[in-house]
């Protein structure tokens, strides 16, 4: 499966994104167990509502860091998140 750039993001059913006060970061809950986050892949996955298409994505991550560059990162994690099923897509 491929990102495809023209379709809205968002969390698979059966994930959760939620910050956890004993580990201090946000983690990714599934009912087997959850994936523990660092800032930016949690940044990324809190903008995959079904509203935020890629573009949306880099341009506010970019913006709110006030630097350029990041679509290849972002990129990056949403492929594998895609292909983890963390993430799915919407037209």
């Amino acid at each position: 499966m491929s990102l495809q750039t023209d379709q809205a993001i968002k969390l698979s059913s059966g994930y959760r994104l939620q910050w956890e006060d004993a580990q201090q970061m946000f983690v990714l809950l599934y009912p087997e167990g959850l994936i523990e986050l660092n800032q930016s892949s949690a940044e990324i996955l809190q903008l995959c509502d079904a509203q935020h298409k890629l573009a949306d994505i880099v341009q506010t991550l970019e913006t709110k860091f006030s630097t350029t560059g990041l679509k290849n990162d972002i990129v990056s994690f949403l492929t594998i998140a895609l292909d983890n099923g963390w993430i799915n897509q919407s037209a």
